[in-house]
């Protein structure tokens, strides 16, 4: 902490300079500048608000992996980001050193270091690891609001509201009622997501019926459960959705000749899709919800 202290005293960030209003969120209510310009962000989805605001972000916890930070966002807010390290733990230090307006957190990850962050530069907090879809729309309002562009992100929420809906129409013939379920596998487990977790409410929006039965709660643990082969095969999905790093190992290869794996009905009837993790999974946000979104357009073509 006296680290922390330390550099920011050189630095010379001042904490109440140029205030111009109060902004609500998760862990209470803070001063924001009227136009923040140099924001650093601690989750993806916060970056994917700003970018649909174009609003290009000074530092992000890219989990020191800058490709996981989607293409649909560099092609707006480019890629001259700062890393501040991993989104579960980010460089204090190099967040000081950025001199920010604005620190946007998560308060699942964050809450423990708010204060300190606090210390650094006004910071707002929102429910991005636990949050569904419904839930990313409501925090890019809040987000575009603290930012000083409420217009901007409304006027992009409702041509986004119109382009998944387009989708959602399109593919409706083709999914609505299967039961569908997507996890994110490698070679050392297979984690479901839930009908309550950001993909889960996706699946839900565009028809798909849900496998597994939803949670009594919406924490980490509950939303996102490590299975067994046994247990996946239990839940027997009539369409399986697979999250993957391209390049990396995965477990249905090794199962692949397993009878456990061969009687799920999707894996019977080819009914299994691979998609990228860190867009489904990682990203939780509007204009990787539409990647997601053409996605699912080209599963419902392939269903069988």
């Amino acid at each position: 902490m006296r680290t922390i202290l330390s550099a920011l005293a050189i630095i010379g960030i001042s904490a109440t300079a140029g205030f111009a209003r109060d902004v609500t969120h998760a862990l209470g209510t803070t001063e924001v500048p009227d136009a923040p310009q140099r924001v650093v962000v601690l989750e993806f989805s916060f970056v994917d608000a700003l970018s649909a605001v174009g609003l290009a972000p000074v530092g992000i916890a890219d989990d020191n992996k800058r490709d996981r930070i989607q293409s649909v966002l560099t092609d707006v807010i480019g890629d001259d980001w700062t890393s501040v390290g991993t989104r579960k733990t980010p460089s204090l230090e190099v967040i000081a050193s950025l001199q920010p307006d604005l620190i946007i957190a998560d308060k699942t990850r964050h809450e423990a270091i708010y204060d300190t962050l606090g210390q650094i530069a006004p910071t707002v907090v929102y429910d991005s690891l636990t949050g569904d879809y419904q839930d990313v729309l409501e925090e890019a309002t809040r987000i575009g609001e603290a930012v000083g562009r409420a217009e901007e992100m409304a006027e992009f929420q409702r041509a986004h509201a119109a382009r998944m809906e387009a989708i959602r129409d399109e593919v409706a013939d083709s999914v609505v009622g299967r039961a569908a379920q997507f996890g994110v596998i490698n070679a050392n487990g297979f984690w479901l997501h839930s009908p309550q977790s950001y993909v889960g409410s996706l699946l839900d929006y565009f028809g798909f019926a849900p496998v597994m039965s939803p949670s009594g709660d919406d924490s980490y643990g509950e939303l996102y459960q490590q299975v067994t082969l046994e247990q996946a095969s239990e839940l027997e999905p009539a369409v399986l959705i697979l999250g993957k790093i391209e390049g990396e190992h995965t477990l249905d290869l090794d199962w692949a000749d397993e009878a456990l794996w061969q009687q799920i009905p999707a894996v019977r009837d080819g009914n299994v899709f691979d998609v990228s993790s860190n867009l489904w999974s990682r990203s939780r946000g509007m204009l990787t919800a539409e990647a997601t979104a053409r996605d699912i357009r080209e599963i419902a073509q392939s269903l069988k």
